[in-house]
């Protein structure tokens, strides 16, 4: 009798393994099809289902769906008003310094009005993707990025080395 009940709970099991690989397959399939815009607010629904229900640790669930908004926000940043002035003054500021995609040389410091003005311009930018996190209805996030930027960057790194593993290099954060 223990033998049969082994097999039946073992072919039970492989069978709701199945059923389980053939809903992801169908749901990767449909998301395939879906364009970029419906794609991301596919997987943000999904991503912020895993958060708010503990399926994942809780910073592994902010960084899932901080870096999807993160990266939703900086492609529409241009569309902020503020934004683009400061683009466009910061563009015309390099050309008059003759500026080009290099950088300033390293034995010549940048002037004053030039720091000031991509500071300006990194505040506008932190402001639109905080303005963004509001908007998909993450207020605790976007306080987090505008006045502690900190703990903000420690829950998304604490997040994604739940996923990856290794750390992320310096460079590659806001």
């Amino acid at each position: 009798m223990m033998k049969k009940t082994r097999e039946h709970d073992l072919t039970a099991a492989l069978q709701e393994a199945r059923e389980t690989e053939a809903r992801w397959r169908g749901l990767a399939a449909r998301l395939m099809e879906l364009g970029d815009d419906a794609m991301d607010a596919q997987l943000l629904v999904a991503f912020r289902g895993a958060r708010d229900e503990g399926s994942v640790p809780p910073d592994a669930g902010f960084f899932l769906v901080a870096h999807l908004l993160t990266a939703m926000a900086d492609e529409s940043i241009s569309d902020d008003a503020r934004v683009r002035f400061l683009a466009r003054e910061l563009d015309a500021l390099e050309r008059e310094y003759g500026l080009g995609d290099e950088g300033w040389p390293e034995d010549e410091p940048p002037p004053e009005d030039w720091e000031a003005l991509c500071a300006a311009y990194e505040e506008a930018c932190d402001e639109a993707r905080a303005v963004f996190f509001r908007a998909y209805g993450e207020e605790e996030m976007a306080r987090l990025y505008l006045v502690d930027r900190s703990a903000f960057h420690r829950r998304f790194e604490n997040g994604r080395r739940f996923f990856h593993g290794l750390p992320m290099l310096p460079d590659h954060l806001h």
